[in-house]
C-alpha cells in the first residue's frame, strides 16, 4: 500500500494529542509533553529529505514535519538560472513541484507512517518596502486588493484589535498602509503564498509578516486566512506576532515580566480570534542560523502565559512553532510544539563532507572516482537521519508510532 503525506486536520489532531495543558489549564508532567520536529529542506533537496525521510520511518515510526522556506522552493525552482531568467512564480511552482515529488517517493520507498509538508517562512513585504513601480503578475491580478476595500479591512481590524490594546495608527500611517494593502507588491506576494500553497498542498503554512505593525498585522493576517480557507485548503496557518529572531542579530531579547508580559499574552490571544490562525509565532529570545558557540535560553514563561491566555480567549489551542530551534539552549518541550530546524542539518552535512574531503584530499585532486562518488552524499545523507533523530528524541516523539500509540 502506498504511503502518502499527512493532511491538515491529521497534523492539528497530532499537534491536539500533545497539548502541553490539562483541561484546566494547568501544564502537564514534563514526561507527558511532546514536540514536533520541522525539519527544513534546502536545495539539492534529496540528499536532506532522504535523511529525514529514514529518521522517520525507522524504529517503528516518528511525526515528523518537512517543510520548505519560500527562499528555498524559489532557489531550486530556478536552478543555476538568474532570478531575472525565470519568473517568480514559475519559480516558486517548480520548486515546489520538486520539493513535494521528492518527499513523497521517499515517503513511500521508506513507509514512513507520518510525515507532513509544510510552507515555512513565506515573506510578506514589510510596509513601505513595496516597489511604487512593480508590475502586477497576471496570476495575481485576482488577489489585487481596492483601496475602499484596504480601508473596510483596516477598520474592521483596528476596531478589533483596539479592544486588545493594540494602538491606533495616526492618519498618514493609516494612508500608507492603505497605500500598502493595495500594491501590486502586496498582491504579488499574496499569489506567491497561494501558488506555492497549490502545488505543495501543505499540512501547515506560515506567513512571515516579521516587524510588521500589530494592527497591520491583524488585517494582513486575516487577508490570507480568509483567502486559505475559501479556497479549501486544509493547512494549519501559522501567524507571526513579532519578530521571531534574526540571524546575527544583536538586539538584545527583553523579557517581560507582570502587566507588560500580560498586555503581551492580550494581544496575541486577540490576534489569533481575529485571524482565525491555527498556528503562532512569536519572539521567545531565539536566533535564526546561530552558529554553534551561541546558544539562547527560551522565555518559558512568556510561552506558557501567552499559550495559555490564547485557549482562554481564543477557545482552542494554538500550536507555537519555535523558529531558530538550532540555537536553543534547551527545547521548552510541549510548550513549543513544532520545532523549526534548519542551520543544524545544513552545518551536519557540510561538516560530514569536509571530513571527508579532508581525509581524501590527494585523491580527489587526482580525480579518483572511489574519493568522489555518489557514497559520500550518501553518507552525509546518513548524517543527516542521525541528527534529524537526536532531535525526535529531544522533543520525545521518537519510535512513537512503534510504541502503539495513536
Amino acid at each position: 500500500m502506498t504511503k502518502t503525506l499527512v493532511n491538515g486536520t491529521q497534523l492539528y489532531s497530532l499537534f491536539e494529542t500533545y497539548n502541553p495543558f490539562g483541561p484546566d489549564l494547568s501544564l502537564k508532567p514534563l514526561d507527558e509533553r511532546k514536540t514536533i520536529l520541522a525539519a527544513n529542506a534546502n536545495f539539492p533537496f534529496g540528499l536532506e529529505i532522504a535523511g529525514f525521510v529514514m529518521a522517520a520511518a525507522q524504529d517503528g515510526g516518528s511525526p515528523i514535519i518537512i517543510q520548505f522556506s519560500g527562499n528555498a522552493l524559489g532557489r531550486a525552482g530556478r536552478g543555476i538560472a538568474s532570478a531575472g531568467q525565470v519568473s517568480y512564480l514559475k519559480a516558486l511552482r517548480q520548486g515546489a513541484k520538486m520539493g513535494l515529488a521528492i518527499t513523497e517517493s521517499y515517503v513511500d520507498t521508506c513507509n514512513a507512517p507520518f510525515v507532513a509538508i509544510a510552507l515555512d517562512h513565506f515573506a510578506i513585504p514589510d510596509v513601505g518596502k513595496q516597489n511604487p513601480g512593480e508590475t502586477c503578475f497576471e496570476e495575481a491580478k485576482p488577489y489585487l486588493v481596492s483601496r475602499e476595500s484596504a480601508v473596510s479591512m483596516l477598520e474592521d481590524a483596528l476596531e478589533f484589535a483596539s479592544a486588545y490594546g493594540v494602538p491606533a495608527p495616526g492618519k498618514d500611517k493609516f494612508d500608507g498602509w492603505v497605500d500598502y494593502l493595495s500594491s501590486a507588491s502586496y498582491a504579488n506576494a499574496v499569489a506567491g503564498f497561494m501558488t506555492c500553497l497549490e502545488e505543495l498542498n501543505p499540512a501547515w503554512a506560515m506567513i512571515d509578516t516579521e516587524d510588521m505593525p500589530p494592527g497591520l498585522n491583524y488585517a494582513v493576517t486575516r487577508h490570507v486566512c480568509d483567502l486559505v480557507k475559501a479556497r479549501g485548503f486544509d493547512a494549519i496557518l501559522e501567524a507571526e506576532y513579532g519578530s521571531t529572531g534574526q540571524a546575527g542579530s544583536t538586539e538584545e531579547y527583553v523579557s517581560l515580566q507582570g502587566e507588560a508580559l500580560q498586555a503581551f499574552a492580550r494581544q496575541i490571544a486577540g490576534f489569533v480570534k481575529y485571524t482565525g490562525a491555527r498556528g503562532i509565532s512569536y519572539p521567545i529570545g531565539m536566533e535564526h542560523a546561530a552558529p554553534l558557540d551561541r546558544r539562547h535560553e527560551p522565555d518559558t514563561q512568556r510561552l506558557e502565559t501567552v499559550q495559555r491566555e490564547i485557549i482562554k480567549e481564543a477557545g482552542y489551542y494554538a500550536p507555537f512553532a519555535q523558529h531558530g530551534g538550532t540555537g536553543a539552549k534547551e527545547l521548552a518541550k510541549g510548550l513549543v510544539a513544532k520545532n523549526n530546524i534548519n542551520t543544524h542539518f545544513l552545518v551536519t552535512i557540510a561538516q560530514d563532507l569536509l571530513r571527508h574531503f579532508m581525509g581524501h584530499k590527494e585523491q580527489v585532486e587526482l580525480g579518483h572516482k572511489s574519493a568522489c562518488a555518489s557514497d559520500i552524499y550518501i553518507a552525509a545523507s546518513r548524517a543527516v537521519c542521525e541528527a534529524a533523530v537526536e532531535k525526535m528524541k529531544e522533543g520525545g516523539t521518537y519510535g512513537w508510532f512503534g510504541a502503539g500509540l495513536p
